[in-house]
């Protein structure tokens, strides 16, 4: 459990209607949804309307789209015009990205993990209900409304435990729309722009990612200045009130427009949604894709809520700052490899993608049973009956720090994997948010359910289970790679599909 001393920070995870099965054989036309006012595949349709602030932004992408398709006598300028798409593409997720950063979410003493399993069954409730929100609304509205209730969750931390618990379960309901929306957009930005999926899905992760790290470097930088515990809470809602502000300034693409602005006839029930959701995960390949998803649950249940625990209580006690530590290496590890994955996926598919994740799952497994089994040994006990802390310290920091390092990468590698493949798998409109609710679905639902088994405290079934998972992943991830096109990279795989 988080320690009292402790204020642990961390990212909002560790990030989606069509009824048509997709299969190898599919025309490409059969998961193209269109609507009566325009294709949303369109970026200049007819249903482009002035949703937000930077609407003047996207007419000029429209004309600039149009001049570069349609006007041959410009054909060197046509260079010049794609490089531009490329870097607004880049800017405009990496701007996300840094929105997200500066939203940051404080563990309550003592309640953390009773917090986590608020949320996480929030989470659950809101990604069924998230596709009904991306359908009417457009992105910048979802990510500033989503981030008004973290900066309220923040503050609460110093009203109670009742209130705590109320905006836990609001930043879950609302925590389902915000990561489908985003989900969405870098989707929509990806094939807008032509940049490949993993490079944008990359720098978002990047940015998003440095969470961790940004967020505990500023919790001890505070506890060490000597600043209290309320103002210290304050602080950090003031940080995540101004990334909801930036990312009130997100421009909205103008697919996601046309999405948005569809008439109400248009927009089916919240009910046929949920089904959709069913649907969409018994369909090849997505249902391979579920072991996967439900390992990164089990994943940051390891991190969050296991780690914490297996920690001797005397270093916690003594040394409160190492689980900060601990999680600082976690949020740089997966902030450097996130580019690597990306850049892997986009180059190879998910082959090598499926190579560094057993490798990094080794090294995991490796530094968790280190800790387990040999971090204790390295606290002896003085003549008085006290712990010596000091003694190993060095060395227990080392451990601590690599082992929360690669739990991070692990993170990166397994999320960052999700986001490929389902923004390269359901690239259009409204399947792409119905892919990305499944999935939050079955990631939220497989974190609540580790989270009460791991709540008995017996390690070794948590191991177990996580051993499992990793198992039962990497034989569909071979699957997809030696069975299917799915596997491979995105143009190779949209090429024979």
């Amino acid at each position: 459990m988080v320690q009292p001393e402790v204020l642990l920070i961390q990212i909002t995870q560790r990030s989606d209607a069509q009824d048509a099965s997709l299969l190898a054989s599919a025309p490409p036309n059969e998961t193209r949804p269109s609507t009566p006012t325009g294709s949303i595949d369109d970026p200049c349709s007819d249903a482009v309307a002035a949703w937000h602030p930077l609407a003047k932004d996207i007419e000029i992408e429209c004309k600039d789209e149009f001049d570069e398709q349609g006007n041959d006598a410009d054909e060197l300028r046509v260079p010049e015009a794609v490089r531009g798409k490329e870097r607004s593409a880049m800017f405009r997720v990496a701007w996300l990205g840094f929105g997200f950063l500066c939203i940051l979410t404080v563990l309550y003493p003592d309640q953390g993990f009773n917090s986590l399993a608020t949320m996480y069954i929030c989470f659950t409730i809101g990604s069924l209900l998230a596709p009904l929100f991306t359908a009417r609304f457009p992105p910048w509205i979802i990510f500033v409304t989503s981030g008004c209730f973290y900066v309220l969750f923040d503050a609460s931390l110093n009203w109670g435990v009742v209130p705590m618990f109320i905006f836990s379960a609001t930043i879950g309901l609302s925590a389902g729309p915000l990561w489908v929306a985003e989900g969405s957009y870098v989707t929509a930005t990806a094939k807008a722009s032509g940049v490949p999926i993993g490079k944008l899905t990359s720098i978002f992760m990047t940015f998003n990612t440095v969470n961790m790290t940004a967020g505990n470097v500023i919790s001890l930088t505070l506890q060490r200045l000597g600043v209290s515990r309320a103002t210290m809470l304050y602080v950090m809602a003031g940080i995540s009130g101004f990334g909801s502000l930036c990312l009130a300034f997100v421009p909205t693409l103008p697919r996601l427009v046309a999405l948005a602005s569809a008439p109400a006839q248009t927009q089916t029930s919240l009910l046929t949604k949920i089904k959709a959701i069913g649907k969409l995960l018994m369909r090849r390949p997505m249902a391979a894709l579920i072991p996967l998803i439900l390992w990164n649950g089990a994943v940051n249940t390891l991190a969050f809520a296991n780690f914490p625990s297996f920690l001797p209580a005397a270093l916690l006690d003594t040394r409160p700052e190492t689980l900060p530590l601990m999680f600082i290496a976690y949020g740089a590890f997966a902030a450097l490899g996130s580019p690597l994955f990306g850049r892997v996926y986009d180059r190879a598919g998910l082959r090598p993608l499926m190579v560094l994740m057993t490798l990094i799952a080794a090294a995991v497994f490796t530094m968790t049973y280190l800790v387990i089994l040999h971090l204790p040994t390295l606290l002896p006990q003085r003549a008085d009956g006290t712990i010596d802390v000091d003694a190993h310290y060095g060395t227990i920091v080392v451990i601590l720090i690599l082992a929360g390092g690669f739990l991070g990468a692990l993170d990166s590698i397994t999320t960052g994997t999700m986001n490929f493949v389902q923004s390269a798998w359901f690239p259009d409109g409204d399947e792409t948010a119905t892919a990305f609710a499944a999935s939050r679905v079955v990631m939220c639902t497989g974190f609540v359910l580790l989270a009460l088994v791991s709540n008995t405290g017996v390690w070794q079934v948590v191991l177990a289970l996580n051993h499992a998972l990793m198992a039962v992943t990497l034989a569909c991830m071979s699957w997809l790679v030696w069975c299917t096109p799915y596997g491979l990279a995105p143009s190779e795989m949209h090429n024979v599909l």
